[in-house]
């Protein structure tokens, strides 16, 4: 439920509103949790200001590393496929954050930040509450993201969507080729710490929530979602594993994103 999300103080402030292409719409706001002018981009459906708000349909989906809010629909394909979804698309800005609250720089807390954008933009657009309405995805760290934030905040989407995610980290001994550096300055150089952010070790708490995992053969963190799909099967949780040609590259993530609207709208019950 929306409900359980804290937000900080001053949540209320107004956001500033810019119309990037037709039905694409670019917010800013002061965070109050990072203390600083964050931005993020609504994709919005046609006409969607008939759509009654019991009816809306949600997909947060967060960036990668290197990448921003604006990432998706720079990239011409990817814009239309998400106008054309039917669904209310959030694009946060995440920085280099990780979608966490670093336990190493306090003042970076963009797990609360998320919460805090969510929030903004529910309010703004009239979104619903209910989980059956909202689903999350995320590609590469934003997969890493998109889980993790769906782990800690269970019952709070119905779907989520992974592509090329980093499911297994931060750790060491992975394979050569099939790591990532972690960022110390980030989550800090304490592997007992590491452990409390690795999405694999709360899949638990995605019971109840229908999960798509999408990596490629050649990409680096193929072992690390090999690891989280096994993992889900352990725990008897149903998911849907996809892998395809590629690696770690955008490309990659352009192949993915009709799976994930599928996946999504199925989900939700959105499908046009």
């Amino acid at each position: 439920m929306m409900g359980s999300f804290t937000v900080a103080a001053g949540s209320e402030a107004e956001l500033e509103t810019e119309e990037l292409f037709p039905r694409i719409v670019a917010v800013s706001f002061e965070s109050a949790s990072l203390k600083k002018r964050k931005r993020a981009v609504i994709v919005l459906p046609a006409e969607w200001q008939s759509i009654k708000p019991a009816e809306r349909r949600v997909l947060v989906i967060l960036h990668g590393r290197g990448r921003h809010e604006r990432s998706l629909i720079d990239d011409r394909l990817i814009r239309q496929q998400l106008l054309d979804a039917g669904l209310f698309i959030i694009l946060p800005d995440g920085d280099d954050g990780w979608y966490i609250n670093s336990p190493l720089r306090k003042q970076d807390v963009y797990e609360t930040y998320l919460e805090e954008v969510l929030t903004k933009v529910s309010q703004q657009y009239d979104l619903p509450t209910s989980q059956k309405q909202w689903a999350i995805a995320g590609w590469s760290m934003g997969g890493f993201g998109c889980v993790r934030f769906a782990e800690q905040h269970p019952g709070r989407f119905a779907a989520v969507s992974s592509i090329i995610g980093l499911l297994d980290f931060p750790r060491t001994g992975l394979p050569e080729g099939q790591t990532y550096k972690v960022p110390v300055d980030r989550f800090g150089s304490d592997e007992a710490v590491w452990e409390k952010f690795n999405p694999l070790h709360d899949a638990e708490k995605l019971r109840g929530t229908s999960v798509l995992i999408i990596t490629a053969d050649n990409a680096f963190d193929r072992t690390m979602n090999e690891h989280f799909r096994d993992r889900l099967v352990e725990l008897k949780l149903p998911h849907e594993y996809v892998e395809l040609e590629g690696g770690h590259t955008f490309p990659v993530v352009r192949a993915a994103i009709p799976l994930v609207l599928a996946h999504t709208k199925r989900v939700l019950g959105a499908e046009q």
